[in-house]
């Protein structure tokens, strides 16, 4: 939401740690998963296709068994653009639905 952007960009500036310097005896591999995985920035980080055909995920990774759907619409996370959308119960209805 633009609350939580302009929050983290309220934060002060840190140079970050990398996860080789906190985890120094960790995977090398796993090390650099964390890293690509963990990215802030949507546009710098990976998809779900590289992340499951990382080196790191090997032993796990079947191309022939992971379904492929094509990506959400930014917007759709823009979750100020929709909240006049529905009301306050058509919101519960619908959580109470997905729960069921």
């Amino acid at each position: 939401t633009r609350r939580s952007r302009d929050y983290i960009r309220a934060l002060p500036f840190r140079k970050c740690r990398l996860f080789a310097q906190i985890f120094p005896k960790a995977n090398t591999l796993a090390v650099d998963f964390l890293t690509k995985t963990l990215t802030f920035d949507p546009k710098k980080h990976i998809t779900v296709e590289e992340a499951l055909a990382h080196p790191y995920l090997e032993a796990y990774h079947d191309p022939d068994d992971e379904p492929v759907a094509p990506p959400l619409d930014l917007e759709f996370f823009e979750f100020d653009l929709h909240k006049d959308d529905i009301s306050r119960e058509q919101l519960k209805e619908l959580l109470y639905e997905e729960m069921v």
